[in-house]
């Protein structure tokens, strides 16, 4: 058994990465939702600006790149020094909080929205660096640690750039220069970090001709010649995204209507989701002897279920108020199960693609997730809407789904096990 080595993680080689990536989360998520809330909190109070067109029109700005540019970001990836490249886009974000910092002095709607979109696109450039890199320095034996301490932070960035964005905006008449402060500054000392990443140049030639629309058509052709595992792994992924992008969504209001919890209940609730996910991505990263377990595959999508099912007996109670503490270990155990279902599957993607190709697939596997997030608010719209659910029916649905994809797994996948052995 390969023995724990923290040193490794902690070392040149990962630590600076690792920060690089945290930052630039949470500066993501501080800029996104203090933009959310001065719209909603402060310049909304001009009678011509409809908040909830403004909202939407935001969290669409901020996924339609990844959409639109991350197959030809991670052409590019491929294509140049990723720690270079990783360099550039900490610069970018950087001169963006900048141009924010304006944005939110003048109040400007339009500039606030257009750099949402900007900030996006950096993302969705970042999105194939962010786990293509990782096999360049981490030996293949601490990779599902660092995918563990990556996947952690990703939901600790989430979360902590969501009650930022919302403190900084309640700061009264400071709220933008406050605002401003932090994006910045935070943006300033990821580009310290990214100046520390050990060079990862190309590691083959790779056409330099790809446009957005050339890209697309490239990786996707890339996609189809890739072993079926492997788009599997994908798959599994981006259901991920779809129940915890659903499951995100409705815990504000279902705090609020179901539980009677107050804000920070409802920010409680939230915590504990996100942190369960990286508890669960830890522990898998630590105790599976340095592999990925994809035979766990399984067991993690019914145990997602399971607590779905306890999770709507317990909120969906007749003539009592909700367990709220049974409600709080159901929460954990998705949030432990998903995080145990996660982190292999970036493992194994990492270590089962071609490392010259490696940026590419994972860019369409961002586009997955993105059109899974955008799906899962459509359909959750849908059910709302037109079949008019309650809450604990779309948490019980969303996550039981997790039983199709056991059945799924087992009956056409065998278990997502891997031909090749010992992969």
């Amino acid at each position: 058994m390969p023995h724990p080595d923290p040193v490794r993680l902690l070392s040149r080689r990962f630590l600076p990465y690792f920060l690089t990536q945290a930052l630039g989360a949470f500066n993501d998520n501080t800029f996104r939702f203090s933009v959310m809330f001065m719209l909603t909190y402060r310049i909304s109070t001009d009678a011509s600006v409809n908040v909830d067109v403004l909202m939407n029109l935001a969290a669409g700005l901020f996924i339609l790149p990844f959409l639109l540019f991350s197959p030809m970001a991670g052409h590019w990836t491929d294509r140049i020094d990723q720690a270079r490249l990783a360099r550039i886009l900490k610069w970018t974000e950087l001169a963006l909080m900048c141009l924010a910092g304006l944005g939110f002095w003048l109040q400007s709607v339009p500039l606030l929205l257009a750099l949402v979109f900007l900030m996006g696109t950096q993302s969705a450039w970042f999105g194939p660096l962010k786990y293509a890199i990782m096999p360049r320095h981490i030996p293949a034996d601490h990779l599902m640690r660092a995918n563990g301490w990556v996947t952690a932070s990703t939901f600790v960035a989430i979360l902590g750039g969501t009650l930022t964005g919302g403190l900084l905006a309640a700061a009264g008449e400071a709220a933008a220069l406050w605002a401003s402060l932090v994006v910045i500054a935070v943006a300033a000392v990821g580009v310290i970090t990214a100046r520390m990443i050990p060079a990862a140049p190309p590691l083959d030639t790779v056409s330099s001709h790809a446009g957005p629309i050339r890209s697309w058509y490239l990786n996707w052709r890339l996609l189809r010649r890739q072993p079926p595992e492997l788009r599997q792994a994908m798959w599994l992924i981006s259901w991920f995204w779809f129940v915890g992008a659903g499951y995100l969504t409705q815990f504000p209001r279902f705090s609020r209507e179901w539980l009677g919890l107050e804000a920070d209940g409802a920010t409680g609730l939230l915590a504990l989701f996100a942190l369960s996910i990286g508890v669960g991505g830890l522990a898998v990263g630590y105790l599976s002897s340095g592999r990925p377990r994809l035979g766990l595959a399984p067991f993690a999508a019914l145990g997602v279920a399971v607590a779905a099912v306890d999770w709507y007996l317990a909120a969906a109670v007749v003539g009592r108020s909700p367990d709220l503490v049974r409600i709080g270990l159901d929460v954990a155990a998705t949030g432990f199960f998903a995080g145990m279902l996660v982190v292999p599957l970036y493992s194994y993607l990492q270590t089962r693609a071609a490392a010259s190709r490696r940026a590419r697939i994972i860019a369409l596997l961002n586009v997955q997730n993105a059109l899974a997030m955008v799906v899962s608010s459509l359909l959750g719209m849908m059910l709302f809407a037109w079949f008019g659910i309650e809450l604990p029916t779309f948490f019980l649905l969303f996550g039981g789904s997790g039983v199709l994809v056991c059945l799924l797994l087992w009956w056409k996948w065998r278990g997502l096990r891997p031909r090749s052995p010992g992969a």
